[in-house]
């Protein structure tokens, strides 16, 4: 996702001058390309987010579309008042990039784990969270973001993450993309863990149960169609790689009672009791439950009650 994401900003940053990528003296390698093609559209603030955040809320009220770029945590929880203040609240076209997003920088401890950042920043005013699933969605989307000139927060994996989608997915504001039909139940969910949900999938299929797959990359826009839907079904999953306060479930949760729709939905999200847990992105799965094998007992849970 990472590599897709400056590729795609890259170009379309060559058409469009008013792009802005900005980074906190990180990203070696994956950004070198952009600066040396376009330095006049690339700054390097050095280690300092909350100033960085300040500059790009700057550049953004003078017309200019910024991206800044970071890893998990730094350009959320560091400078969280300035976007609160500087970009939220003066709706300016700020675009906060993590990547990493998770565990995806897992062996660097809980410092480097963003279990929060959803939660946090859909709490914003004016601020649009996306959670793409793979490459194709995160290229699609970046270019969605551009046209649509609002406060935008992009979560993104570190690298490397497999193709979800089969066919080109749609970025309309609010949708939530079928990776899989089913007629069982379905198993939402936002982020790299896409992979997880389809193993998951492939497994009920063994059992005898058809469960649908999407993804659900706008967190603070929901397609309740969809979701009328897919109650109707059957029994719901959400499944994502951030704590259950606040994030993609808590969103499904609050947008289904607002609607007063009626169905068994369940949460697969991560422990916020395993903070001392160290190690890469599939073990820190595996301990909070984010794995196949916890998909399907909840699954199987909800469809015998």
């Amino acid at each position: 996702m990472r590599d897709t994401f400056v590729k795609t900003l890259l170009e379309a940053a060559k058409k469009d001058r008013n792009i802005i990528l900005m980074t906190g003296d990180l990203g070696y390698g994956v950004l070198d390309t952009f600066e040396k093609e376009l330095p006049g559209q690339f700054i390097n603030s050095g280690v300092n987010e909350q100033a960085m955040m300040g500059m790009a809320a700057g550049y953004a009220s003078t017309g200019k579309r910024v991206f800044v770029y970071s890893i998990a945590n730094f350009p959320t929880l560091r400078c969280l008042e300035q976007i609160r203040n500087d970009v939220c609240l003066m709706n300016n076209p700020v675009v906060v990039v993590s990547v990493g997003a998770g565990y995806g920088y897992g062996n660097q401890g809980y410092t480097h784990h963003a279990l929060e950042d959803i939660a946090i920043l859909r709490a914003l005013p004016n601020m649009e969270v996306i959670v793409p699933a793979d490459p194709a969605e995160t290229a699609q989307l970046t270019l969605s973001i551009i046209a649509s000139k609002r406060p935008t927060y992009l979560r993104l994996g570190k690298s490397g993450e497999p193709a979800i989608h089969t066919t080109a997915p749609k970025v309309s504001h609010g949708v939530i993309n079928e990776v899989c039909p089913g007629k069982s139940g379905t198993l939402i969910f936002a982020g790299s863990v896409g992979t997880v949900a389809v193993a998951a999938a492939k497994e009920l299929a063994g059992q005898g149960l058809s469960v649908a797959v999407a993804s659900m990359p706008f967190v603070s826009t929901i397609d309740m169609s969809y979701l009328k839907k897919a109650l109707a079904k059957g029994p719901v999953i959400v499944i994502e790689e951030h704590s259950y306060r606040g994030g993609v479930g808590a969103a499904v949760l609050e947008a289904v009672n607002a609607a007063n729709l009626q169905g068994a939905i369940g949460l697969i999200a991560a422990d916020q009791n395993n903070l001392s847990q160290i190690g890469d992105q599939n073990f820190l799965r595996a301990v909070n439950g984010i794995n196949v094998e916890n998909i399907i007992k909840k699954f199987n849970a909800l469809v015998a009650n």
